[in-house]
């Protein structure tokens, strides 16, 4: 398959001193959808401005389309359509008149506006000013405009955030009918979106690529974390939903699931001890995770 975006040992570094990529590397092919999840805080977001081109990295490079998409910024936002994280609106404007907007400015006929609309439930609320749209209805805005625009790659941060269970199901199944021809890159928090969206992940805690899951399977099957730190047990002691094994310098906890780490890795990424614990996830074999959990390992 053709590499439509390659980031390659990228390392972001704001003014202020912060770390907030270190060495990620990923690859999303065309067709694919590809899922980037992680704890607050882990770098999941700036990773994706230097993918759309907001972003220049501090080292490393990022392709998108074979070209750099800073350098070449008209190249990629025409083929690019990008649904930022915070549901950002245009209040004094009605939501049809911004959907014809973008369609006129994208070369899209008129007619793929009332379907987009329909398709999110966004054409009964079409003369609604932007300000008389409640949260989750901008974020339903942001994913309509971006299908409007159209383009060979979607990037979606967090495109169900702010947007009750229902809606979710509605963005869903739209992205699923609309997924034909595309790659899209969807940065989430919610596994249930995971598993019906996306064919590969990639998890990230305090800047760095930790894990990797290739199969729908795997979402669903044991995991381990290895979590290395000057003081074990003080990671043991924020490990709630896996089973631990203390080492000399690291803390292995096993889970009968990837839900299960996700949620104890926002606990250590809550925590003092985030700054200096390097992570590892894997999936090792169904032998020693069965052992562990029945603890015979």
């Amino acid at each position: 398959m053709q590499e439509i975006v390659v980031v390659d040992r990228v390392t972001k570094v704001y003014p202020s001193g912060v770390a907030a990529n270190v060495d990620v590397s990923l690859k999303a092919c065309s067709g694919e959808v590809l899922c980037i999840m992680g704890p607050n805080g882990a770098g999941k977001t700036t990773l994706i401005r230097q993918i759309v081109g907001i972003l220049r990295p501090t080292s490393g490079t990022v392709r998108v389309f074979g070209v750099d998409p800073v350098k070449h910024q008209d190249y990629v936002k025409r083929r690019v359509a990008y649904v930022p994280q915070l549901p950002i609106y245009y209040p004094a404007h009605r939501v049809v008149e911004v959907a014809k907007y973008v369609a006129e400015l994208s070369g899209t006929h008129l007619d793929r506006v009332r379907e987009v609309l329909e398709a999110l439930d966004l054409w009964r609320v079409r003369d609604a000013l932007g300000y008389q749209l409640s949260a989750g209805q901008r974020k339903l805005l942001l994913v309509a405009l971006a299908l409007i625009k159209g383009g060979d790659l979607l990037v979606l941060d967090e495109p169900t955030s702010f947007v009750d269970f229902l809606k979710k199901r509605v963005i869903w199944s739209t992205l699923l009918r609309e997924r034909a021809g595309k790659t899209m890159i969807v940065v989430s928090h919610d596994i249930e979106e995971v598993r019906i969206l996306c064919d590969r992940v990639y998890i990230m805690f305090a800047g760095r690529v930790v894990g990797r899951v290739d199969a729908q399977s795997d979402l669903s099957r044991g995991v381990e974390v290895r979590v290395y730190y000057r003081d074990p047990r003080e990671v043991a002691s924020l490990v709630r939903r896996g089973v631990t094994k203390v080492f000399e310098g690291f803390v292995a906890a096993s889970y009968r699931q990837l839900a299960d780490a996700l949620e104890d890795l926002e606990s250590l990424a809550a925590s003092e001890l985030s700054r200096e614990a390097r992570i590892v996830l894997e999936y090792p074999s169904m032998e020693y995770i069965v052992e562990t959990l029945s603890g015979k390992g």
